[in-house]
């Protein structure tokens, strides 16, 4: 048996009020994560969910001791329970997730891959197909077209919050 210390990765996954979703999006995760040669940590963060989301992670925690359970004490938004998960994170690399299950877990291998490679930074993009306009869409056309016109940072439409970052990306983030 090696004495090399496995990669760890952190999922660090802000939920608010999905009770309905968790388990589901939880199951997918984890299998993903059985499927591969590292050590995992799920990290939610409630962000003051007032549903029984929080008695169903705990209730999943019961079964998978890698689940860590942040509780923010009042909905502060999501990008704070992002950043209160990553200040939480220890692993070698930490992938952000949203937990209504609209992140697809089969992109986990590459996004651990490409960080492996030597990426820093891995950013997932989701890609519509142009053939279907919504009126959402169109709205968030209009939207990224007006805050990359005026703020002179290109942000780049569909980018989410589905993102790997090396220890070393985290580390300057933070």
């Amino acid at each position: 048996m090696s004495s090399k210390r496995k990669f760890q990765v952190d999922l660090v996954i802000p939920i608010f009020n999905e009770a309905g979703v968790v388990e589901q999006t939880h199951a997918q995760v984890r299998a993903i994560a059985d499927s591969l040669p590292y050590d995992f940590k799920f990290i939610y963060v409630d962000d003051g969910s007032r549903d029984g989301t929080v008695a169903t992670l705990r209730k999943i925690g019961d079964s998978d001791p890698r689940i860590s359970l942040l509780q923010l004490s009042r909905n502060f938004g999501h990008q704070a329970a992002l950043t209160a998960g990553m200040d939480a994170s220890r692993g070698d690399m930490v992938i952000t997730m949203d937990g209504d299950g609209q992140h697809p877990p089969k992109m986990i291998p590459q996004m651990i891959k490409l960080i492996e490679q030597g990426f820093d930074i891995v950013q997932a993009q989701r890609m519509d197909d142009i053939r279907s306009m919504s009126f959402k869409k169109l709205t968030s056309n209009l939207f990224y077209r007006l805050i990359n016109l005026i703020s002179g940072t290109q942000i780049l439409q569909g980018a989410a919050d589905f993102r790997a970052l090396s220890r070393n990306a985290l580390d300057a983030l933070r």
